[in-house]
């Protein structure tokens, strides 16, 4: 049985990881803090490891005999940008710390990087943002997701670099006061099932190594930011005039993802079906 190591292994998208490879037949160490929530695992098929970033010991530990390690342990928005020293801390100090205990430990293993579409910085001319688009990082978390890519790209390690785009959790949730991108930005998210198919399919791929990836949801997420909002309210059965936009472009663009989409066969859950979950999951709440 291969085994994997995900680090963040008991948060929100680790958990769905961690339930993925299960799936598949992976083995998995779930790395996280002493204080996350262990609940819930199946300790025949996962193996708890409570440790930190910024600790050799833990790390050294956690890597051993391990075919690959998906890292997803991150300070993320809007707590990265919030406090710029713990991000730094955590996602840039700790991603150095743990590829040199790899390199020097466990060489052979695949090392699976979660960054962001983020580093694009602003798509002024809502051009289409391929892999080789120059990155323009221009917040304090686009920032250290891009200086950790360059940690590990230089790295002697078989890396994949998975830079996400915008996640669509399929669940009902209050619209936000203000929406983060303009009216008329092209915008691409993705379904949060196809980022953890994203993930999982980057394990035990060899055409994966070594590459750096756009992850977004394709074509039918591709649309600009007021029809997303609008298909929203019409859900809601809401007035879109009510809809409120930020005051400046976000980070948000239509993305290339046919290279990754070949390789790592992840965009599976199109718009249309997003739109159907979150409508069944209001009929629930509303009781219906």
């Amino acid at each position: 049985m291969i085994n994997v190591l995900v680090t963040g292994g008991a948060g929100s998208m680790g958990r769905l990881v961690t339930e993925k490879l299960i799936s598949k037949g992976f083995f998995v160490k779930i790395f996280d803090l002493p204080s996350a929530d262990y609940e819930g695992f199946d300790p025949n098929k996962t193996e708890i490891i409570r440790g930190d970033l910024s600790d050799k010991s833990d790390l050294e530990f956690a890597i051993n005999n391990v075919h690959s390690i998906i890292h997803l342990a991150a300070i993320l928005p809007p707590l990265a940008n919030e406090n710029e020293e713990l991000a730094k801390k955590v996602n840039v100090e700790g991603t150095k710390k743990l590829v040199e205990v790899v390199e020097k430990n466990n060489p052979k293993a695949h090392f699976i990087f979660s960054s962001s579409v983020s580093i694009y910085g602003k798509n002024l001319d809502n051009k289409k943002v391929t892999e080789n688009t120059n990155p323009n990082p221009d917040d304090n978390y686009a920032i250290t997701k891009f200086e950790s890519e360059k940690i590990v790209t230089k790295s002697d390690l078989n890396f994949t670099v998975l830079r996400i785009s915008g996640v669509s959790i399929p669940v009902f949730q209050e619209p936000p006061k203000e929406w983060p991108f303009l009216s008329n930005q092209h915008i691409e998210f993705i379904h949060r099932d196809d980022v953890v198919d994203s993930i999982c399919n980057s394990v035990d791929n060899n055409e994966s190594h070594r590459k750096i990836f756009n992850i977004s949801g394709g074509k039918s997420w591709q649309m600009t930011g007021e029809k997303y909002v609008k298909d929203y309210f019409e859900i809601l059965e809401a007035d879109i005039e009510n809809a409120n936009y930020q005051k400046e472009e976000g980070h948000f663009s239509w993305y290339d993802s046919d290279k990754s989409n070949i390789i790592l066969k992840y965009q599976n859950k199109n718009y249309e079906l997003y739109l159907s979950e979150i409508i069944e999951d209001l009929d629930r709440l509303m009781g219906e």
